[in-house]
């Protein structure tokens, strides 16, 4: 009875990070979790990972899945930054003003799928992390209208502009918190199951110009909480499940959703593996030195 009794308690989150194009790869690992039979108990995501996470938290089973995968392999160039692609917007960097794209493609992605919907609709759970503008400390949404807190936590510095929510500025989720364990434990998961897009991808940016320096930094940088909490949770009896991916050998740039059906059946693949415990152990070594073994599933 008392192991009964623990299994009720023990709540399962999906964290899905923030990470761009490189999302893609949440939308195949989410759908081999759902068709082995793991079902989220609440659904916590930044930046695109909050976008992902919505769509799961709508519906979260294996046709709710389906509907994110084809969401993703239906996106256009360009259907996310209006007015061009990156390149094409450079000199947008240089002049004033909060913004590169304007954010009418998510919303207009976000209001063809939810509509005007409410946390309060979804089947589990959600969280929706974003930061201060001008704190820098970051906010859990969990209740009230959609739109602006997904619009928020996907405000990439810079290239979308920031959106004001309650007399306050918010920005991109990734940058307070890129991998969303915390929230995840606060709303009671004891399990947690963490899809970084950009974690374990091995996913390296070409250092030519100054830009992709700076880039790479804020990379780095916010990838920092994410190592430290999970030591921490773990030392804790949080259960943190890391979804592995394999290293990457190509580079998928800022803007792009080229490689989308790439990720996607990459990732569904070694999801599949992993949790069948079938998965080779993949060694790697990031831009510190440090060695990654990627071990299979137990």
């Amino acid at each position: 009875m008392r192991r009964l009794a623990t299994r009720r308690k023990d709540r399962v989150a999906f964290v899905f990070s923030g990470g761009g194009p490189l999302g893609a790869l949440q939308v195949g690992a989410v759908k081999a979790l759902l068709e082995t039979g793991i079902r989220p108990d609440l659904v916590v995501g930044t930046s695109v990972g909050a976008l992902n996470g919505t769509f799961i938290a709508f519906d979260p089973t294996v046709a709710g899945a389906a509907k994110l995968e084809e969401v993703w392999r239906t996106i256009q160039e360009g259907e996310l930054f209006p007015g061009g692609r990156f390149k094409a917007s450079w000199a947008k960097m240089l002049v004033r003003g909060d913004r590169v794209f304007e954010n009418t493609g998510i919303h207009r992605l976000v209001d063809t799928r939810v509509g005007n919907a409410h946390f309060e609709d979804a089947q589990v759970p959600l969280g929706v992390v974003a930061t201060d503008l001008e704190t820098g400390v970051q906010r859990v949404f969990t209740s009230g209208g959609l739109m602006q807190p997904l619009l928020a936590s996907s405000a990439m510095p810079g290239i979308f502009p920031p959106v004001e929510i309650e007399g306050r500025m918010y920005t991109d989720g990734g940058v307070s918190n890129n991998v969303p364990i915390q929230p995840a434990v606060e709303m009671g998961a004891l399990t947690i199951y963490v899809m970084d897009a950009t974690g374990t991808s091995n996913q390296r940016r070409p250092l030519n110009r100054p830009m992709d320096h700076l880039l790479h930094a804020f990379s780095l940088a916010r990838s920092q909480r994410f190592m430290l909490e999970r030591e921490l949770y773990e030392a804790h009896h949080v259960r943190l499940i890391l979804i592995p991916t394999e290293p990457l050998d190509f580079f998928v740039p800022f803007a792009s959703v080229a490689y989308t059906p790439q990720l996607i059946d990459s990732a569904y693949e070694t999801t599949t593996r992993f949790l069948q415990g079938t998965l080779e152990p993949v060694v790697t070594e990031d831009e510190s030195g440090e060695i990654t073994e990627i071990r299979p599933a137990t």
